[in-house]
């Protein structure tokens, strides 16, 4: 979970070049619908990150129809604004989930209830197919009423660590584990929002799967950082420098450097535990 900087477009602009764009019936509706949606975009910019319960704009079903058309059967204008969006090296990896490649633009109030932030880009968030297969429409708690999940674009993740790891050590596994804490002067709001972005998105286990899958490929550095002399100290150290880099540069709660960070904690991984890794 990251922020990630907005794409630096104009919005108007875009509508207006998609809808010339479009034939017949299709750019009719959408200039037709343009005043409704205008507003609508006004009403977002106003209410982020708490976009959530915003009401709809009022639209007939064929100005819906060509709305959502807008975005799956691209023009020009829409191609470019897609790759402009996922070309940025800020936003290659899925802010999600920071695992996997951004590469599909999801909508974060779903198009198909909210068919006026179709092409709107504070509303298409770049990210992995795997988060945006598992996001769908799900947009508030039917209970709390709070958002399912974060918005990169608008929320400020918090710097205090909330994500954890815990390692079991055995003689010939390692289990790991992720979850989402609630620390000392977060709002109750918001670790529901982390939480559930963290449940919903199945963070859990596909943080401890590529967790397994990054550290096979690390035994060798960690045996030879641990040496003929059996250097537990040096194996600690080479772990929290990994996560000192993964902090500074993803924060304090990204799941490489929490991983990083709770193994080098570790005394029996950092004294020759790292050996369950060899051959995996």
């Amino acid at each position: 979970m990251r922020s990630i900087p907005l794409l630096d477009v104009d919005d108007t602009k875009v509508f207006d070049e998609i809808t010339a764009a479009k034939r017949g019936q299709r750019r009719v509706r959408l200039t037709a619908a343009r005043p409704a949606v205008l507003e609508a975009y006004e009403r977002y910019d106003d209410a982020t990150p708490e976009v959530g319960n915003l009401a709809h704009a009022v639209l007939t079903a064929p100005q819906e129809e060509a709305l959502n058309h807008a975005f799956n059967v691209e023009t020009a204008p829409m191609t470019e604004m897609r790759r402009s969006i996922l070309k940025r090296i800020s936003v290659a990896r899925c802010p999600f989930c920071g695992i996997s490649e951004s590469s599909t633009l999801d909508h974060y109030l779903p198009k198909e209830q909210y068919p006026e932030f179709s092409v709107f880009s504070p509303n298409l968030v770049p990210c992995c197919s795997p988060c945006n297969t598992r996001k769908r429409d799900k947009i508030l708690d039917d209970e709390t009423d709070v958002r399912l999940f974060v918005h990169p674009h608008f929320d400020q993740i918090p710097t205090t660590l909330f994500l954890a790891a815990d390692v079991d050590l055995r003689a010939d596994a390692i289990v790991l584990s992720f979850r989402v804490t609630r620390p000392a002067g977060m709002a109750l709001a918001t670790f529901q929002s982390l939480q559930s972005h963290f449940r919903l998105l199945d963070l859990a286990d596909r943080y401890r799967r590529m967790a397994l899958e990054h550290l096979g490929g690390q035994y060798r550095a960690l045996k030879r950082a641990y040496g003929p002399g059996e250097d537990a100290d040096r194996v600690e150290s080479e772990l929290a420098l990994t996560a000192e880099d993964f902090e500074k540069r993803y924060g304090e709660n990204y799941w490489l450097a929490v991983l990083y960070r709770t193994l080098s904690f570790n005394e029996a991984f950092c004294n020759g535990g790292f050996e369950v890794l060899n051959g995996r």
